[in-house]
């Protein structure tokens, strides 16, 4: 690829990742980030990351999201998910990848978390953003279900595959375990 190419491919994806961003915050979505993934990962160049406050407005920020590059850009996405729930909406675009949450299921899963090291686009926020977002936590909590009272810790889990006999006095532990490993909690209570 020569250098003109990749000049106008990043120059792309940027135009790209703020046209997504503007269709965003057209539909009233707060907490937009915009991170640069390239070096961080193969299979996108941006990551686009925004909060809706429910689920019908998760799915209407995608729809114009989907609209807007369309109109703008004349880019279709190559591939989507979580529509039909509206609680995690991922729109995939090539070069970049959107992700719509549910406020309390952003920050349950709290998946910029994993890019902490990604540079990020400036945005300049529109005013209304912070009257809208807020701290409002009049919303549900999210809980996944299968880890709804788990009172482990995330690396518990490793720490009980590689050792299950840890697990042996603890039902919650064989659980625990059995989930790490993909299998049912019967069959590692034969483990010795």
């Amino acid at each position: 690829m020569t250098d003109s190419v990749m000049v106008d491919s990043a120059a792309y994806s940027k135009k790209l990742a703020l046209t997504v961003v503007e269709a965003i915050w057209e539909k009233k979505g707060f907490d937009v980030m915009a991170l640069r993934v390239k070096e961080i990962v193969q299979y996108t160049d941006f990551m686009v990351i925004a909060s809706a406050r429910n689920e019908r407005q998760a799915m209407a920020i995608a729809d114009n999201v989907e609209d807007e590059v369309r109109k703008k850009l004349g880019q279709k996405a190559i591939g989507e998910e979580g529509r039909r729930t509206g609680r995690w909406v991922l729109i995939d675009f090539g070069d970049i990848v959107v992700h719509i949450f549910h406020k309390p299921v952003r920050a349950y899963y709290e998946l910029e978390r994993l890019f902490a090291d990604a540079p990020q686009l400036e945005l300049v926020e529109p005013a209304w953003v912070h009257e809208i977002a807020g701290d409002d936590d009049s919303a549900e909590p999210y809980t996944d279900l299968v880890w709804q009272g788990v009172k482990w810790q995330a690396g518990d889990a490793q720490a009980l595959v590689d050792d299950p006999e840890l697990a042996m006095e603890d039902e919650e532990a064989l659980e625990l375990a059995a989930l790490a490993r993909d299998d049912e909690p019967e069959e590692l209570t034969e483990i010795e």
